[in-house]
């Protein structure tokens, strides 16, 4: 999922100032992708105001149930479904919700490196290191993925 701005050139309802100094809307957008031959084909649009938070984990929240509703039954829960976001998405209010035990999603949830992540970053082995893959299923030359779960001390976050 992700968001975007989308400029208004009038006064439309709920059109409001945007964060980029802009005038429109900052809608919440989910996507479905069913594997390499993936369409990508939108599931929801939450439309928000543009000064919507980029952050708000109620919308969110709301953004995945809505989406989850929209799959076939025999998808809606289980590690096959995989939510994945930005750093906007990485928010307690969010997470803790995503993660509660009663949900079996799997999540991606991107974020800067820095700090903790960096200092855990030489101490992957090597095998643990996976070739990356852009949108269309093709290697992103020099940039790589692990993941280092069990190696962050998140007790503080």
């Amino acid at each position: 999922m992700d968001a975007s701005l989308l400029n208004s050139h009038s006064e439309k309802e709920d059109a409001r100032p945007t964060w980029k100094k802009g005038f429109g809307f900052h809608p919440l957008c989910s996507f479905v992708d069913h594997g390499v031959l993936g369409t990508g084909e939108p599931l929801v649009t939450l439309l928000r105001p543009g000064n919507a938070g980029s952050n708000t984990a109620a919308d969110h929240i709301q953004v995945v149930k809505d989406s989850v509703k929209q799959l076939p039954k025999g998808y809606r829960s289980g590690r096959k479904v995989m939510i994945r976001t930005d750093s906007a998405g990485g928010t307690h209010g969010f997470l803790d919700w995503l993660t509660a035990k009663h949900r079996n999603f799997s999540y991606s949830v991107g974020f800067p490196i820095h700090g903790a992540v960096a200092d855990v970053l030489p101490l992957v082995p090597k095998k643990g290191w996976s070739k990356a893959y852009d949108s269309d299923g093709f290697e992103r030359e020099g940039a790589w993925v692990a993941d280092i779960t069990g190696m962050l001390d998140l007790s503080s976050w």
